[in-house]
Formats: structure tokens, sequence, C-alpha cells
């Protein structure tokens, strides 16, 4: 966790890593994409709609849905 100071406030951000009590990171899920694998997707959709601006939180949206929707469906063909 990071704690970033703005005049009297500050924020506490969390990483998307958390870490257990004994201090090693979290396995992600295996229907949960990596922040990596949506980035990329996000990107991939950004392109592929014709590079609009504006959309970057609705690509990672949907990003984060088809990655999981296709791990999920990968894991139930085995």
């Amino acid at each position: 966790m990071k704690t970033f100071m703005t005049g009297s406030k500050s924020t506490q951000v969390y990483s998307t890593q958390q870490t257990h009590d004994n201090g090693r990171p979290k396995q992600a899920s295996p229907s949960m994409p990596t922040h990596d694998d949506i980035a990329r997707r996000a990107y991939e959709i950004y392109l592929r709609n014709g590079r609009r601006q504006g959309k970057s939180e609705q690509n990672w949206l949907q990003a984060e849905k088809e990655l999981r929707n296709e791990k999920i469906e990968a894991a139930t063909q085995h």
C-alpha cells in the first residue's frame, strides 16, 4: 500500500497485487486476467476501434470482460 499526501489529506492506494499475511503475493485466480493482460487487450480494442479517444475506461472494461470469459471458457473445455 502506498500513501500519497495532497495538501492536508492523505490518500492510500492499494496495489492490484495484494499480499497475504506471510508477505507473498496472492496468486490471481485462473478466471481472472492479469493487469498486463487487460492493458494489452484494451490497447488492441483501442486500435481496432479506430483509435477513438475518450473510451479508455470502456475499452478496459470490455478487455477485462473478454479475457475473463475466455479464461472461463478455456477452463470448462478441459
